[in-house]
C-alpha cells in the first residue's frame, strides 16, 4: 500500500478525532458558532473521510508478486486476509491508472504503481487486457 494511504488508513480513528475536536474549536471559539453548529460543520467534514475509508479500505493490498511463468498473482494483506493467490484467467482485466488495479470476479485490489512503469505495463499487456486510461504513451 502506498505510504500516503497506509498512513491514513491505519492511524484513520486518531485523525478523524484530531480533524473534528479542530474543528469544534475553531468553530465555538474563532468563528463564534454554537457548540451544536460547529458539531455539525465538523461532522460534514468529517463523514467524508468516513465513506472514502469504507469504499477503498479494503481494496489496498500490502504486496503484489506476479509469476509470469506460472501465470497467477498473489495478492498479500496486512489483515484478516492474509493472502491469496489468482490464476492470470480470473482476472477480468487491469487498470494501470494511478494506482495498479485487477479487477476480479469478486472484488477489486488495488496497489501503487511499481517504480519500473514501462517494463510492467508491456509485460501485464502480453498477459492480460490492461486499461491505460491517462497513461496511454507509456
Amino acid at each position: 500500500m502506498p505510504g500516503e494511504e497506509r498512513i491514513f488508513f491505519r492511524n484513520f480513528h486518531v485523525i478523524a478525532i484530531a480533524t473534528l475536536t479542530i474543528l469544534l474549536f475553531l468553530g465555538v471559539f474563532v468563528s463564534g458558532m454554537s457548540i451544536l453548529d460547529a458539531l455539525v460543520v465538523a461532522s460534514i467534514v468529517v463523514l467524508p473521510m468516513y465513506v472514502v475509508r469504507l469504499m477503498y479500505g479494503k481494496r489496498f493490498a500490502e504486496s503484489v508478486m506476479i509469476d509470469f511463468d506460472n501465470r497467477t498473482v498473489r495478492f498479500s494483506f496486512s489483515d484478516e486476509r492474509g493472502s491469496f493467490e489468482r490464476a492470470f484467467e480470473q482476472i477480468k482485466h487491469i487498470k494501470f491508472k494511478f494506482y495498479l488495479t485487477f479487477v476480479l470476479e469478486d472484488q477489486s485490489v488495488m496497489i501503487k504503481r511499481p517504480a519500473n512503469k514501462k517494463e510492467v505495463y508491456q509485460r501485464l499487456k502480453n498477459v492480460s487486457r490492461v486499461d491505460s486510461g491517462l497513461f496511454e504513451g507509456i
